[in-house]
């Protein structure tokens, strides 16, 4: 019984940590953790190779905006075309100084927290932007290492 008990106080806890991205309501309906992992394929380049900036963002992104880039009802924001994903520079700032206070994605208010990636290579910052880029709906052009570096 303490297992079970310690297991909801960690969850919640993750959720209460973790909140800090904002929240799509229905614009896109979220799906549930294991819901979007048994329905979203696998991105993959033009070329069937997998993108470059999957591995990126797995580790650092998809605990917040999902496998599929919809977000998490009234938690996290989706990643699919906005005005943030469609500004190349305004990516590249909130990736590498992330970003705070209210703000809006498909008519939805979101005050969260985003903590910067300043940590990560030049490449690695152009290549998980270039994925979310080219992913989740989205059809916009790559970003160089050398964009971001000239952001830093």
């Amino acid at each position: 019984m303490k297992t079970e008990n310690l297991k909801k106080l960690l969850f919640a806890t993750a959720v209460v940590v973790l909140s800090a991205c904002g929240s799509p309501t229905e614009k896109p309906k979220a799906l549930s953790t294991s819901e979007l992992d048994e329905k979203a394929p696998a991105p993959q380049s033009q070329q069937g190779a997998e993108h470059p900036g999957k591995k990126v963002y797995t580790k650092y992104c998809k605990a917040c905006h999902q496998t599929n880039g919809m977000g998490v009802a009234s938690i996290f924001p989706p990643l699919s075309p906005n005005e943030f994903i469609k500004d190349k520079q305004k990516m590249i700032d909130i990736v590498l100084h992330g970003m705070k206070g209210k703000i809006e994605v498909d008519g939805e208010t979101y005050n969260g927290l985003m903590t910067p990636h300043s940590h990560l290579t030049n490449q690695e910052i152009a290549d998980v932007i270039s994925y979310v880029r080219s992913n989740f709906g989205n059809e916009l052009e790559s970003v160089t290492a050398e964009e971001v570096q000239a952001a830093r």
